[in-house]
């Protein structure tokens, strides 16, 4: 964790909670480069929890996958019942909320940007913006972001079943996990691969196959 410099022009103080150090070093210099203070930067959400009580940031801008230990959503949790007022940023390479498992309870108040648009400042500077009215107007109607969000063409059970299999588990392991029938399993994988246009023949798995489509709808393509 690194203390930074204070902001100019009455700019918010930020705390960057990221596990890759690259990331974090490019974020945290770019931002201060335009007037942000940057009060704290932390790979961890205890280090980053510890700093956050010392020095309150106005907006923390948080990873969801910090490694063992809290997760960012962890961390945004402590720090929304403790600090109501402050903005927060889910900066992750999960594309769609749902793959990283963010309450939409906790995206009503907080700001999501995919590390895909992390390259373009302004959009970065646009969710801090957003992270604080968010924060400070919690009746914001916010379903039509949250949707938009969203890989409309997928449900919630699809994106589930998807995590299964890239887990590895087998049919009937799903079938297990899930409380049906094995053919209702092999059913609900047959139209999830139609609907990913995912083929299954004797030159392809389709199980593979779908386990990469996940990993890249995730943001870890192999």
């Amino acid at each position: 964790m690194n203390r930074g410099l204070g902001s100019v022009d009455g700019l918010p103080k930020l705390l960057i909670v990221e596990n890759d150090k690259l990331l974090l070093t490019l974020m945290a210099n770019a931002l201060h480069s335009n007037g942000y203070g940057i009060v704290g930067t932390a790979i961890d959400a205890k280090t980053a929890l510890q700093y956050a009580t010392k020095i309150r940031p106005d907006v923390a801008i948080l990873d969801i996958a910090l490694g063992a230990g809290p997760s960012g959503i962890d961390l945004a949790n402590k720090l929304r019942t403790q600090y109501p007022k402050m903005g927060i940023i889910f900066c992750t390479s999960f594309s769609d909320p749902r793959f990283g498992k963010t309450p939409t309870r906790l995206l009503s108040t907080c700001a999501y940007l995919p590390k895909q648009g992390v390259t373009k400042l302004d959009h970065l500077v646009q969710k801090i913006d957003e992270s604080l009215s968010l924060a400070q107007n919690p009746e914001v109607e916010v379903k039509l972001k949250v949707s938009a969000m969203h890989h409309h063409h997928l449900t919630a059970n699809d994106i589930e079943l998807l995590e299964l299999i890239s887990r590895g588990l087998s049919n009937k392991q799903i079938a297990l996990e899930k409380s049906v029938t094995t053919k209702s399993c092999e059913n609900a994988i047959s139209r999830l691969a139609k609907k990913l246009k995912v083929s299954n023949s004797p030159e392809t798995n389709q199980r593979v196959l779908l386990a990469k489509e996940y990993r890249k709808l995730s943001g870890k393509e192999l």
